[in-house]
């Protein structure tokens, strides 16, 4: 008998367990909002940074698109050209700055950039027989602030100007 008591005694101290106590639940729940928290900062982060980077690709391939349109209208912008446009006058005139014509004739051929955020400016003064052609814009990164692109051009005609006598 003594032993069918201690028997009864001993499986009603001994509960059962089913299910998580709720400190474990309170635990679990702190390391799952840690670990969402950290996931969301990720995401927002890459979604940022994916923007930024769209952004910066669609700035350097209007500048591309446009350097690429001046160097084709300077390889078009021939002595020959020149003189069937307006004659050897022409010709002698854009040979005594030949930056200078360049300069002019480009600003007339190829067409603004097509982001207007970009400023594009010529400077045929500088460095003698070169033009410079610089491209402005702010960058779409925070710590970047105004960014250029400087492309140096030599006149395609101007190899005709110098003449032995």
């Amino acid at each position: 008998m003594r032993n069918s008591s201690c028997y009864r005694l001993l499986k009603r101290s001994i509960k059962p367990i089913n299910g998580f106590t709720l400190i474990e639940v309170i635990i679990a729940g702190l390391l799952l909002a840690t670990a969402m928290a950290a996931v969301s900062r990720m995401s927002v982060a890459a979604l940022s940074s994916s923007a930024k980077l769209s952004d910066r690709a669609r700035i350097e391939a209007a500048i591309n698109d446009n350097i690429q349109a001046m160097q084709k209208e300077d390889s078009y912008y021939t002595d020959q050209w020149i003189i069937d446009d307006g004659g050897q006058a022409a010709l002698d005139n854009a040979c005594s700055n030949p930056p200078a014509a360049l300069s002019s004739h480009l600003q007339k051929v190829v067409p603004e950039l097509r982001i207007t955020t970009i400023q594009r400016s010529f400077d045929s003064i500088s460095i003698p027989g070169i033009l410079r052609i610089v491209y402005r814009f702010e960058g779409p990164e925070q710590q970047v602030k105004t960014e250029q692109r400087i492309i140096e051009m030599t006149p395609n005609f101007a190899a005709t100007c110098y003449r032995t006598r």
